[in-house]
């Protein structure tokens, strides 16, 4: 008899077997994919774990939302890596013609699935939270159910920019608190708040469409 796994468990598995695959099969220079998938999971799990806290009040469920909410821009920032598919050098250059290299292709999919898995899953999870909140933390908030994604998708959108530009990951805030505020205070420009529009729009289009897919009974 087969064992019938819920959500959250398809999930880790899911996340578990594919990160193996990538230790094994994955090469230089896409190397990076591997801690970027992982970190892209971690928000996906502490979701899984407030969702299943009953006291929204609490310390606890606090704490927790704090430290997800800090990780969260690791599973959306996996879509920038798309940019990697630069490296692949994709045309023949007598044809103008994609190549037909099956190790090229076998990069692209590593690349467009933890892009894809990483930030669907993460979005479906973010619209998950909010609901959470809206109902449950602040049910007498006016508008609740649209703030929490606009608040949500622009903090992450800067922490995006924080991973992409000055290559610093979540760990860092724990690790090297000092250090890291010092980089925080000198990155604000122009360019940072286009950055951080821009990307603010992608994820909430990428909202918006989950929830119309929802309300399709699709899935």
């Amino acid at each position: 008899m087969m064992i019938k796994l819920n959500f959250n468990w398809r999930i880790r598995l899911f996340f578990l077997i594919y990160i193996v695959i990538l230790m094994i099969f994955i090469k230089t220079p896409y190397g990076f994919l591997v801690l970027n998938t992982f970190l892209g999971y971690i928000p996906i799990e502490l979701s899984f774990q407030l969702q299943r806290i009953d006291r929204g009040h609490s310390l606890f469920f606090l704490l927790i939302l704090l430290v997800w909410l800090l990780f969260y821009p690791n599973a959306p920032y996996v879509l920038t890596d798309l940019f990697h598919l630069s490296l692949m050098h994709p045309h023949n250059l007598t044809t103008s013609l994609l190549k037909s290299d099956p190790a090229m292709w076998l990069n692209f999919a590593f690349l467009v699935i933890s892009a894809l898995s990483c930030t669907l899953i993460g979005m479906i999870q973010l619209k998950k939270i909010c609901h959470l909140l809206a109902t449950k933390i602040t049910p007498r908030l006016p508008g609740a159910s649209i703030i929490y994604p606009l608040v949500f998708t622009f903090l992450s959108s800067i922490g995006i920019y924080i991973g992409r530009f000055l290559r610093i990951h979540s760990l860092y805030i724990l690790l090297t608190p000092t250090w890291f505020i010092k980089q925080i205070i000198n990155m604000w420009s122009v360019n940072m708040w286009l950055f951080t529009l821009i990307l603010t729009v992608v994820q909430l289009v990428l909202f918006w469409l989950i929830s119309e897919i929802k309300r399709t009974d699709i899935v």
